[in-house]
């Protein structure tokens, strides 16, 4: 099973989720050991209290300890396993967040681009108070909560920016890059969990008619129909490049039977799947 994040929590409404504002979320993770599979909708900080958990991504190989802190963009699929003695907290933010955040502090990131870092923050004496005053709010919960937590995240951002200047740059420069194409991307990156309109809205975490607006705007189609012409571009590309049967395609496309696969791709490619495999397999 594949745990799409901030979605899944959101949706099982994890008591461990608390939500700062429209854009900022933070997550009290404590241990589960087991290996997880796991896709992220959102951007994210995670900073390590205890233990420490072993991520796979992108062909490498993460051992993130007690006082690291990982950050990690919107698009990642990783999978992580955590000690027994794991304990982490996780704010999780969009796109308007961090370009609000930017222009707020007149931060003008110029650096190459990376999708993760990790830095270790121990050696650096202003960053742990903040960590402590936020743990001291969550467990407190003074009046005003939420927006005493957010104004402190912001203020550990800042403190991580003036800690590790090239570092956040370039996870800034990343975020920069790709807010313009953002629902193009989330959408794409995840084809294969999306079988309906509502699957898109969801993963989006939209209204409907928000969802509808948006993507008129960026696609100049309905949602429908361009979800079912990229399922059919992977249908084609899996019968061409790959030896799995129709049941597994159908499958793998979003498909309820392998019937209702071929009907629809009939419809769309004026062939059966396996006339189209055998016509262009080797084309």
């Amino acid at each position: 099973m594949t745990v799409t994040i901030p979605n899944y929590l959101i949706e099982k409404k994890e008591p461990t989720l608390m939500q700062l504002d429209d854009n900022l979320y933070i997550e009290r993770m404590h241990s589960h050991t087991g290996k997880v599979l796991v896709r992220n909708t959102m951007h994210g900080l995670t900073l390590i209290q205890s233990g420490h958990k072993e991520v796979q991504m992108n062909g490498r190989n993460f051992k993130i300890e007690k006082d690291h802190a990982i950050f990690f963009a919107q698009g990642n699929y990783f999978t992580n396993r955590n000690s027994s003695d794991y304990r982490s907290l996780t704010f999780f933010f969009d796109d308007r967040y961090i370009i609000e955040f930017l222009k707020k502090y007149n931060i003008h990131p110029h650096c190459k681009a990376h999708h993760i870092k990790v830095v270790n923050y121990a050696k650096h004496d202003h960053v742990s108070p903040f960590l402590d005053s936020i743990i001291s709010t969550l467990h407190q919960k003074k009046a005003y909560h939420s927006a005493l937590l957010k104004l402190k995240f912001e203020l550990l951002l800042l403190e991580f920016y003036h800690s590790f200047t090239a570092q956040m740059d370039t996870f800034f420069q990343h975020i920069l890059q790709t807010s313009k194409e953002r629902m193009r991307y989330i959408l794409e990156e995840n084809i294969d969990i999306l079988y309906t309109v509502r699957d898109m809205q969801q993963l989006m975490r939209m209204s409907p008619s928000q969802f509808h607006r948006q993507f008129q705007k960026h696609f100049r189609e309905t949602p429908k129909t361009w979800l079912d012409k990229k399922r059919m571009e992977k249908a084609r590309f899996l019968l061409t490049t790959t030896d799995k049967n129709i049941t597994q395609i159908a499958c793998d496309c979003g498909y309820s039977t392998a019937s209702w696969f071929i009907v629809q791709f009939k419809k769309y490619c004026k062939s059966t799947p396996k006339q189209y495999r055998e016509e262009n397999r080797y084309k």
